[in-house]
């Protein structure tokens, strides 16, 4: 039988490397121990030995090939190769080197032909679930399942639709429809409370209502049932079919039996948008998960329990980044362990405290309030953001001449309707800098390991709400006037403190700034909120005495405290203060900003 020579684990998070030199060829014969390739990794040249002997039947790689950890480096001729003690033979299927690991991790012996059964069951395992979790799959499944309840007469079903990225679900807080009403395509049927903002939620299919499958209170999910149209009269019921895949990517998140997690609470679904499939799989009453050693140590390091890790990768396998981003999660609870379940990455996760509380009964009479929607998007937003290495830069804007064409110029303003301050001038400012340092506004893909620049310019800016931070977004920020910029904010803030907010209104910024300045503060250190990489933040300004070179003395100079806090793996000081640098510049002199 054949033997595949894989590449090892070479070193602590160390996934893959680059061969800069194939040292067999087929048809010599080598031992194990024997060099086979060198590769090229993140931190070194390094030789990688056979592990076990024979004749070369087939070399995988040439020179310049990228080999991840478990990837095929040659195979050996069955005639001859024999795999050193404690090595257990490697299974000839794709993704064998990973199956071996996996096999390692869950305790299975060093005898050859366990390991093989247990990979084989594994690969055939992870077939099946791909193919229930391709999309074509999803979409046949769903587009049966909306009649299948019905009678064969029953019309279209008006589903809860996608209502923004990484909303799962909402709480109806409006019914707008009732049995025997009459509604079109595109009409209101129900007011929906998200994380976020109040939404209203569109029928997606036109006819009479048959029955209403919600009221006040309920929650609903991502392509949970509203309503259910009469057959009879759906005009539009022909697209319901087509609006019924719309949850197909949540499809995972819903097993067969919900998977238990250590916090004793029902997990949310998983991350909407994600590839793959859950890695976890059970054979003969063992768990194996698709990691690499490297990963599985890293989980370790961090206290990430890898059966809780959402694998986004391909049938699952999870990567660096996939343990990083789970940092909170919950674990499975060893009854789920064994029999396969993992826990879902929940929308609350983040919120599991990382130790126990003591009880503060003890010492005296305690309150508890449930958080309320925003407060747990915010929690989850700001742990994530602790993977985040941070950096925040100082600096003051002498913004004496600025605050003089302010008032000069803030008439012109409120004729047009609006309220001209300091944030819509620092808007354009920094909008005006994101273009010419585009780095700012760019996002790190890491599992690519590229950067992503953008074309556009969206300003995200911090509103201070009855319910907590809300954050809309100015579109286009750089090719809209100071007037413009001031009209747009003050009509989205206003609906933000009404939580009339659209979910697309809180998306897509390139950039954010909090400023404090009205309520007070000299300095503070605002959080990045990912995917962006910086964000700028405003304190309090006043006159204080500044050193006049020219004349040789102190003069009252109005000066705004700044904080740029940025994201250290893509931005350096150097370049944070420039960018700061710039800003202050232009608040200097507003001449600048016309430039």
């Amino acid at each position: 039988m054949a033997t595949e020579l894989k590449l090892p684990d070479v070193g602590d998070n160390i996934e893959q490397g680059t061969v800069v030199t194939v040292l067999v060829k087929p048809g010599d014969t080598i031992n194990a121990g024997d060099p086979i390739i060198e590769i090229e990794t993140d931190k070194a040249v390094v030789e990688v030995p056979a592990e076990a002997g024979g004749t070369v039947e087939a070399v995988s790689v040439k020179v310049g090939d990228t080999v991840k950890v478990g990837g095929v480096i040659a195979t050996l001729g069955g005639d001859t190769a024999g795999a050193p003690a404690g090595v257990p033979a490697a299974s000839p299927s794709q993704g064998g080197g990973d199956q071996a690991a996996q096999a390692e991790s869950t305790g299975t012996s060093s005898d050859g032909g366990q390991a093989k059964d247990v990979a084989q069951a594994q690969q055939a395992a992870q077939k099946e679930q791909a193919g229930t979790t391709s999309p074509a799959a999803s979409a046949s499944a769903a587009a049966p399942a909306a009649p299948s309840a019905q009678p064969p007469s029953a019309g279209a079903q008006i589903t809860l639709p996608d209502v923004g990225d990484n909303i799962e679900q909402g709480t109806v807080v409006t019914v707008l429809v009732k049995e025997g009403d009459t509604v079109s395509e595109g009409q209101p049927v129900i007011e929906i409370e998200t994380d976020k903002a109040v939404v209203e939620v569109p029928a997606n299919a036109g006819g009479t209502v048959q029955s209403v499958a919600v009221k006040v209170g309920d929650t609903v999910k991502v392509g949970g049932v509203i309503a259910t149209l009469g057959g009879g009269s759906a005009p539009a019921s022909a697209p319901a079919p087509a609006a019924a895949p719309a949850p197909a990517p949540a499809a995972p998140a819903a097993p067969a039996q919900p998977a238990a997690v250590s916090t004793g609470e029902q997990p949310a679904a998983q991350f909407p948008k994600a590839q793959g499939t859950q890695n976890p799989q059970t054979f003969d009453g063992r768990t194996v998960v698709p990691a690499a050693p490297s990963v599985r140590r890293l989980a370790r390091e961090i206290g990430v329990d890898i059966h809780a890790v959402h694998g986004t990768g391909i049938a699952g396998r999870i990567s660096e980044e996939d343990v990083r981003r789970t940092g909170g999660t919950p674990t499975v609870t060893a009854p789920a362990a064994a029999a396969g379940q993992v826990a879902a990455p929940a929308a609350a996760a983040p919120a599991v405290a990382a130790m126990p509380l003591p009880n503060f009964e003890k010492w005296g009479t305690v309150t508890r309030e449930d958080m309320s929607g925003i407060r747990r998007a915010t929690v989850r937003s700001m742990t994530a953001s602790t993977l985040i290495p941070m950096v925040t830069h100082f600096d003051k804007a002498d913004v004496t001449e600025m605050e003089e064409t302010r008032k000069r110029f803030g008439a012109r303003v409120e004729k047009a309707g609006g309220k001209l301050t300091m944030t819509h001038i620092l808007m354009k400012v920094v909008a005006n800098a994101l273009r010419k340092f585009p780095k700012f506004g760019a996002s790190l893909d890491l599992d690519a390991q590229q950067v992503i620049f953008k074309d556009y310019v969206n300003i995200g800016v911090a509103v201070d709400t009855p319910v907590g931070l809300l954050v809309p977004v100015v579109k286009d920020a750089d090719r809209k006037s100071i007037t413009e910029l001031v009209l747009e904010l003050s009509e989205l803030a206003g609906r933000a403190r009404d939580r009339k907010l659209k979910p697309d209104e809180m998306q897509g910024a390139t950039f954010t700034i909090s400023n404090l300045g009205g309520i007070g503060g000299h300095a503070f250190t605002p959080i990045v909120n990912s995917p962006e990489v910086a964000i700028l933040g405003v304190s309090r300004g006043g006159m204080e005495p500044v050193w006049n070179k020219e004349k040789g003395e102190f003069e009252p100079r109005n000066m705004l405290p700044l904080s740029l806090t940025y994201d250290h793996r893509l931005i350096d000081g150097a370049d944070a203060a420039r960018f700061v640098r710039f800003i202050c510049e232009s608040l200097e002199d507003p001449f600048l900003i016309s430039l």
